[in-house]
């Protein structure tokens, strides 16, 4: 409404990482997507959207143009949204992932939504820098996140949730091919989904491989769901934290979780934060997903 099509557009394919999703998202074909795109970049006269292995990244230009844009973005959305929807009665509830896989979380998200049915449950996933921005700015009302933030602002409070180790998810047939973890790192794919590639934490595991004499390729998907298909069909591997109930769900005769593939060892400590003055009860949410 307030936005035009081609600012919809970008937003879209940014918080996607994916023309074909994004497309989908806002009902429209993919080549109709890709000429707005094409569209607004010539009217700003720079590039705002490249292709990568990971999917559709953002150009320092894209990037500067969503972080200047986003909070005004996103408080317009939801000025549409009661204008639109004047008779809706429910309060949003917006909630913001690092990134990373936690197989725990959706079952625990349903949970909250069938304890708090007064609630419209919104749930991003992307990267997050800044804590601050992300609630005070952005204005998710909860965000998780295994990343330690800097954050002396007396109006954050933070849950522990949970600590994981992260394990190996591979085929066995393929696993079985070579002699040491070493040598299947180099030759085989890692395949994970793009926003789990971004996460910095996931950047100083492969950082920490590299100094340890290990070789890797990656490749990005945007769903677990085409992740788990590749590793099923020995296509490739994945990290993922150890999760006992879900691992049990996804592993069989054909594929395995091995728990210590490394060199060191791994941990994913998870965290949810909030603002500590709100009106909706987050400390009580929060605990929900303990």
């Amino acid at each position: 409404m307030f936005f035009s099509r081609k600012i919809n557009q970008f937003f879209a394919v940014a918080t996607c990482q994916s023309l074909v999703k994004a497309a989908k998202q806002i009902n429209v074909t993919p080549s109709a997507l890709r000429h707005g795109i094409n569209e607004l970049e010539s009217q700003i006269g720079k590039s705002l959207i490249k292709r990568s292995k990971s999917g559709m990244d953002l150009t320092p230009a894209g990037k500067t143009l969503y972080d200047r844009l986003y909070p005004y973005y996103e408080k317009i959305r939801k000025i549409e949204n009661q204008i639109m929807n004047p008779n809706e009665d429910k309060t949003s509830l917006s909630i913001k992932l690092d990134g990373l896989y936690y197989p725990d979380l959706k079952t625990k998200l349903l949970e909250i939504r069938q304890k708090n049915n007064q609630y419209s449950l919104s749930l991003e996933d992307g990267y997050i820098n800044d804590i601050k921005e992300e609630l005070f700015d952005k204005e998710f009302d909860l965000v998780i996140s295994s990343l330690e933030f800097d954050y002396p602002h007396k109006n954050i409070n933070t849950i522990n949730l949970c600590t994981q180790k992260v394990g190996l998810l591979v085929s066995k047939k393929l696993f079985e091919q070579y002699p040491n973890t070493k040598t299947f790192f180099a030759k085989e794919t890692l395949i994970q989904r793009s926003s789990t590639l971004q996460n910095p934490i996931f950047s100083t595991i492969l950082d920490k491989l590299k100094n340890q004499g290990y070789q890797y390729h990656t490749l990005g998907l945007t769903e677990m769901a085409d992740v788990l298909h590749c590793v099923d069909e020995g296509a490739g591997y994945c990290f993922m934290p150890e999760n006992i109930h879900y691992i049990s769900t996804i592993t069989n005769d054909e594929v395995q979780f091995i728990r210590s593939p490394f060199p060191f060892d791994i941990f994913l400590h998870q965290k949810v934060y909030f603002k500590k003055n709100n009106d909706k009860k987050l400390a009580d949410i929060a605990m929900t997903l303990r």
